[in-house]
Order: structure tokens, then C-alpha cells, then sequence
């Protein structure tokens, strides 16, 4: 199947399966609802410092202007931060969120969190629940295309292995996370040493280095819908998903700069949309999930597709 047929049969299948859409739904009311956590406070005192240092006597007027820039920066992310963006696994399982992007603050009290511990606890608890809705999400997506280990299955099948394939995914992160501080600790050391002998050559590898992390997402984009689809394990669905993309490797390219085109302007659109007034929030929020899902749906059959024809080549 083409790029564009595998987009037109994500919208087939999901169809007005309405009942798909209730967990992206339901993150967006959390998000636009519930108490935001913020980081205000926090981030307020740091910038503080940034202030204090950029004033202290005998300071450059190029240091002091950058020291302002960051605590601005500073100040600007903890306003719109909100830690239980977390909850929403976007860039990992698909989930897709209008809100997200902290477009619409909560009517409530916002909840301050006042250290970098409670930050990162909450950060952690968050981000483990939102993989674990993203597995339950995606998962229900798979059970209804004909293809892979999820096709047609009951829901007790899908609740039975949810929590393997949470471990799974959560292996997936950690083994990523390893591979980049091995491969990056020794390059950020690299970069360092170049930069004092030739600053050019410093910032030249310090670019490449970005790239590398990109192509080694690319490879790595459809390994968890390997893990839920196929119930494959980490290792395994990296494998796989780096196999379909090398022998791919212009659909796939095609698949992710089309359905992220999509992805973002819809969404650009909907939030203009949402800004218009307090009523259109609701019927945005919907069109983004419907949209969002019917891109995931078509993510997961170019997966499934690419590796049956690749196995299939392999048997000729």
C-alpha cells in the first residue's frame, strides 16, 4: 500500500467509531479542566537569579542581555508548563492532544510544585500513567483492523497483555535513553574538546549530533506499534521497526512528513478556532481527536503492511 492509501484506510476503518475517541477526549477535558501543576513558582525564583547575576557590577552588556533573555524564558515555560502534559504519550503511542501546548488554562487553582523533587516525581508518575493510557489506547485501535496479533480480538485480550506491553514500552524508553548516553557522552566530550581549539568545528559537530538523534528516531518510529500491535518485546520491535524503515526508507520518510503536516496544521487550525470563543474549545477538541486517531490508524497499518510485504520477500 502507498503512503496516501495507508492515510485513506485509516479513516476507513476508524469510520464513526466515536467510542475510539473517548481517551484523547478525555485528556484534553483533563488537561483544559483539571488543576494545572505548575512550575511558576519554581522557574519564578530561578529567574530571579538570571535577574540578580545579569545586575551585578562590571557585568558585560552582552552577558547581562542574555541572562535576561533566559530568565524571560524561564519565567514565560513556567507560566505555561503543566505537568500533567505528561499524560498525553503524543510522540511515543500517538495519542493525539489538541491542548497539549497548555493553549487553555484551567479555571481552577493552580497547583504549584515548589521543588525540582516533587517536580520530577510528578513528572515520572504522570508520564508512567500516560504510557500506560497510550498502550490501552493504541491497543484498542489495533483490535479493530484485520491485521496483526490485536485483529478482532475480545477486550479481555487487549486488558490481559496491557500490562506486559506497558513494561515493554517503558523497557523501549529506558533502552533509547541508555543508547543515548552512550553514544552522547563521549560526543558532548568531543564537542567540548573541538570547541576550545576551533569554535566553527565545535559547532558543526554540535549540529551533526542533532541529526543523529533524529535519525535515530526515524529508525525507531514504529517500534512501539510493534510492541502493541504484535506483542513483540523491546528489543525486538526496534529491530523491526529499524528493518521496516531501511527497506522503506522513502515511504516511510513520505508516512511521517505527510501525517505530521496533517497533524500540525489541523491542529494550528483548531486552536485558532478554539480562541474564538469558550464554546468552540469542546467541538475542537473532538475534530483533533477524530483527525489524530485516523492518522494513528494509518501509522499502524503502514507498519503492519511494510513488514508482511518485507517478510513476504524474504520467503520468495
Amino acid at each position: 500500500m502507498s503512503v496516501i492509501d495507508c492515510l485513506s484506510a485509516g479513516f476507513r476503518f476508524l469510520g464513526w467509531r466515536l467510542e475510539l475517541l473517548v481517551i484523547p477526549v478525555a485528556l484534553d477535558l483533563v488537561l483544559w479542566l483539571a488543576p494545572r501543576f505548575s512550575l511558576a513558582k519554581m522557574t519564578g525564583e530561578l529567574a530571579q537569579w538570571y535577574r540578580s547575576m545579569g545586575a551585578v557590577e562590571g557585568m558585560p552588556p552582552d552577558a547581562a542581555l542574555l541572562t535576561q533573555q533566559v530568565a524571560d524564558m524561564l519565567e514565560t515555560f513556567g507560566e505555561n508548563f503543566n505537568l500533567l502534559s505528561a499524560l498525553v504519550s503524543t510522540s511515543l503511542l500517538h495519542v493525539p492532544s489538541l491542548l497539549v501546548g497548555g493553549a487553555h488554562a484551567s479555571p481552577l487553582p493552580a497547583i504549584e510544585v515548589e521543588t525540582p523533587g516533587e517536580a520530577l516525581v510528578f513528572w515520572l508518575m504522570f508520564s508512567l500513567v500516560g504510557l500506560l493510557v497510550g498502550v490501552v489506547y493504541l491497543g484498542l485501535l489495533a483490535r479493530r483492523l484485520p491485521i496483526g496479533a490485536l485483529a478482532g480480538a475480545p477486550a479481555r485480550a487487549l486488558v490481559g497483555g496491557v500490562i506486559r506491553r506497558w513494561l515493554q514500552v517503558i523497557a523501549f524508553v529506558a533502552l533509547v535513553a541508555l543508547l543515548f548516553v552512550a553514544i552522547y557522552l563521549p560526543i558532548s566530550v568531543g564537542v567540548g574538546v573541538a570547541t576550545l581549539f576551533n569554535p566553527a568545528l565545535g559547532s558543526f559537530l554540535a549540529v551533526a549530533s542533532g541529526a543523529f538523534s533524529l535519525i535515530i528516531f526515524f529508525y525507531l518510529y514504529f517500534a512501539t506499534a510493534g510492541i502493541v500491535m504484535d506483542n513483540l518485546s523491546a528489543p525486538a520491535a526496534m529491530k523491526r521497526s529499524f528493518t521496516i524503515v531501511h527497506g522503506n526508507f522513502f515511504a516511510a520518510l513520505g508516512f511521517i512528513a505527510l501525517s505530521t503536516l496533517i497533524s500540525l496544521g489541523i491542529s494550528l487550525l483548531l486552536l485558532q478556532m478554539s480562541s474564538l470563543a469558550l464554546w468552540t474549545v469542546a467541538p475542537a477538541i473532538v475534530i483533533n481527536a477524530y483527525i489524530g486517531t485516523g492518522l494513528a490508524m494509518a501509522l499502524l497499518i503502514f507498519y503492519r503492511t511494510r513488514y508482511l510485504a518485507s517478510d513476504a520477500e524474504l520467503f520468495r
